[in-house]
């Protein structure tokens, strides 16, 4: 019995620590939530911008007759085969609940065996590996907010492949955050630009240079736009799963130390209470 209860002391003391840790560790994902949705509201208004002015191109149904803007839009480079670039953006590290599993189960329904893959985390690079993907590179997302310049040579990737003709799409699949419970996988097609049914165009406009000119100009900005958004939406999702996930690690924890301790309690009464009988038994004895 001795012995028992020493083991129930050690794994009470385990548990303690591993609440704690998870306590820790979920504190430290909440502020990271709210660094990224600080840093969202301040992104927000460029990219409002960028995308209104790409719609609002798009929208003209003058402007989108024109035959050379039309090609512009529908491929913004000579299309030689059928091939897509997707890019995966993936966290770092786990403990992040199903997040890389959901991931992966959306981008395995979607890639064909000859498309080029990015992949963009450690946990994104493993599992590309396990399936079997065209990796034609690999980056690191790290534990800190991206930044913009971070993406630059990520973005390179799109001008040779895309640009070149090598492939006719451009894709990003991440984890969209909806809320701190919800968090969906989703890909994104970004290259070709596609009109938005739903835009409503306000006011007219004398374009210097011609549209055409313009939205060359934008396009890059407005992959980058897109790009950095599901880059955003990917490290808030990271956050939001881990500090659920650490939560229920927690109060999982909790519950088994205080299980135990019930045991241990209850082990330490038997005990007691065996050691009073056995003297109450040699004193009638005597």
């Amino acid at each position: 019995m001795p012995q028992n209860l020493q083991q129930l002391k050690k794994r009470i003391k385990t548990s303690n620590s591993i609440a704690q840790i998870a306590k820790a560790m979920e504190a430290i994902s909440a502020s990271k939530i709210r660094k990224a949705q600080g840093c969202v509201e301040k992104h927000n208004p460029y990219a409002k911008k960028i995308k209104y002015m790409v719609q609002r191109i798009l929208s003209d149904e003058d402007l989108y007759d024109n035959k050379d803007l039309h090609d512009d839009v529908e491929k913004f480079a000579k299309e030689k085969s059928d091939k897509c670039l997707v890019y995966i953006i993936s966290p770092d590290k786990g403990l992040a609940g199903g997040l890389v599993v959901n991931l992966f189960k959306k981008v395995s329904s979607y890639l064909k065996s000859d498309d080029y893959v990015v992949v963009i985390g450690k946990k994104a690079a493993s599992e590309a590996a396990k399936y079997g993907y065209n990796v034609v590179a690999s980056f690191s997302t790290g534990t800190n907010f991206p930044k913009y310049d971070d993406l630059y040579p990520m973005i390179d990737i799109t001008k040779k492949l895309y640009l070149s003709g090598e492939t006719a799409r451009v894709s990003v699949a991440y984890t969209e955050f909806k809320n701190m419970f919800l968090q969906e996988s989703t890909i994104e097609e970004i290259f070709p630009v596609k009109p938005d049914k739903n835009f409503k165009k306000t006011g007219d406009y004398i374009f210097e240079p011609d549209s055409q000119q313009i939205l060359k100009d934008l396009l890059p900005f407005y992959f980058e736009v897109e790009f950095y958004s599901a880059f955003m939406n990917a490290y808030a999702s990271e956050q939001a799963a881990r500090m659920i996930a650490m939560k229920n690690a927690k109060d999982s924890a909790n519950d088994i130390s205080v299980s135990l301790a019930n045991i241990y309690n209850k082990s330490r009464q038997e005990k007691i209470t065996s050691e009073i009988l056995d003297l109450a038994n040699g004193q009638q004895g005597i």
